[in-house]
């Protein structure tokens, strides 16, 4: 474990540099630029948010910010997820020519989505300002211990798609079909109440993006700051899948360029 990180700090003016690239190329001669990163989560939420708000009978200033909270997260953790499945085998030249860490790559891709949250909380911060100032409060800064967890988390996520992804080369058609049902399975169109009354209470319980959402949604919402529990319970998955993952990069890390 302690060479995973040397190699990362090692590296690190390398990883900097590699996602003020990919950055920069994601927003080379569009129009819009950064806007795309708010702009979709954004649209999602409001074609979304229109319809389920209708459906379970809630306002859509109240639907719409919680919906919108939540749903930035997923997509960070989903993108991240997804990004990771190539992390290795889009670095192949680095690897191949180079001495670099290769795991600094997966990272990479965190770390470009995490930008891509940042621009969207901003954009929520400034639509539920418009809708709800009376919310903003202290309680709103919890957000940062969220932030951090999640982001651990998601370097997890994209450790472990690299690592599988790498090994077997159909796995990031069935990961999306996995997210694709996790995502109905978690409380974040609908509140965590509604499984909880039907008797589905445990599918969202150990499920642990429901934990992972929860953490920086209700923060953000300034309702209130998540119950010690929920923190705990963030933690402890996160802290299981990044030890896990880092066993499972160091493990093939020798062979992953004979592997491309």
């Amino acid at each position: 474990m302690r060479d995973y990180f040397k190699g990362i700090w090692k590296d690190r003016y390398i990883l900097f540099s590699l996602v003020k690239t990919d950055l920069n190329l994601k927003y080379k001669k569009s129009m819009l630029g950064v806007l795309w990163s708010i702009l979709t989560p954004l649209g999602l939420v409001l074609i979304i948010g229109v319809v389920y708000s209708i459906i379970f009978g809630i306002k859509m200033e109240d639907f719409i910010p919680t919906l919108f909270a939540g749903l930035n997260v997923w997509i960070f953790l989903s993108a991240s997820a997804d990004g990771g499945t190539l992390s290795f085998l889009g670095a192949e030249g680095y690897l191949k020519q180079t001495n670099v860490n290769a795991q600094i790559f997966p990272i990479r891709n965190v770390l470009v989505n995490f930008m891509n949250l940042i621009y969207s909380i901003v954009a929520f911060v400034l639509i539920y300002a418009f809708l709800k100032p009376q919310m903003f409060n202290f309680n709103m800064l919890m957000i940062i211990p969220g932030l951090v967890i999640i982001l651990l988390f998601a370097i997890s996520l994209s450790n472990i798609a690299a690592v599988i992804n790498l090994n077997i080369r159909d796995y990031q058609p069935f990961q999306s079909l996995i997210f694709q049902g996790l995502f109905y399975a978690t409380p974040i169109i609908f509140p965590a109440k509604i499984l909880e009354e039907k008797g589905f209470g445990l599918l969202y319980k150990i499920n642990p993006f429901y934990y992972m959402i929860e953490i920086t949604k209700t923060p953000l919402l300034g309702e209130n700051i998540p119950h010690i529990g929920i923190y705990q319970k963030a933690i402890f998955v996160t802290l299981v899948s990044l030890i896990l993952s880092i066993f499972l990069v160091a493990k093939f890390k020798k062979g992953i360029a004979f592997k491309l």
